[in-house]
């Protein structure tokens, strides 16, 4: 006899999920990314390396070159600074899959490289080495955006604006049923 109140359980099988193919190590980073904001599994420029220049510096090996020699590196950017005690001077920390790199940006360099000191998210910096007490910097002269040349661009399309309601087809109906809210600025009943 079973005590009133109690549910039982339902002799059920278990539904096997749908056969889906293996995440590549790219597409498993940016899951990881994209639900948590980190991943634990290959560094983004641990996965970009074989495409890049040979002359790119890992924060490894910075270490072992000599203060006052020419460098390239690259990276995820971690933090932008730019205090106001700083004299215009901005300070960028990188990562790489080894570790992190410190970048010194002066002001001329601030102002000409602007967009990438300011947004891009992967950055490839030109500058000398700098060591003092300890620690290492690159005293960058050059920022640019982080680029694969051998991987294929992004397909962008434009999509045309509907014509006229009455011709209005599968696709745009789909498209309308799951588009964002949009977000009105300006004044009320204006």
């Amino acid at each position: 006899s079973v005590p009133a109140g109690t549910q039982l359980a339902l002799p059920l099988e278990p539904h096997a999920g749908p056969e889906l193919r293996a995440l590549s190590a790219w597409e498993r980073m940016l899951a990881d990314y994209g639900s948590t904001g980190v991943t634990l599994r290959e560094h983004p420029l641990g996965l970009m390396r074989p495409g890049l220049p040979g002359d790119l510096r890992t924060s490894t090996e910075l270490e072992r070159h000599p203060h006052g020699r020419r460098v390239r590196v690259a990276g995820l950017v971690v933090a932008r600074q730019r205090p106001a005690t700083a004299k215009g001077i901005t300070f960028m920390l990188l990562e790489d899959e080894h570790g992190t790199i410190n970048l010194i940006v002066p002001p001329p360099v601030h102002d000409r490289c602007r967009l990438a000191v300011r947004a891009e998210p992967l950055v490839l910096g030109t500058g000398r080495l700098e060591r003092r007490e300890g620690t290492v910097n690159v005293l960058v002269d050059e920022l640019v955006r982080l680029e694969r040349p051998d991987l294929p661009r992004a397909q962008i399309r434009h999509i045309e604006p509907r014509r006229a309601w009455s011709n209005e087809s599968q696709e745009e109906a789909d498209l309308r049923a799951v588009a964002p809210a949009v977000h009105s600025f300006g004044r009320r009943g204006a």
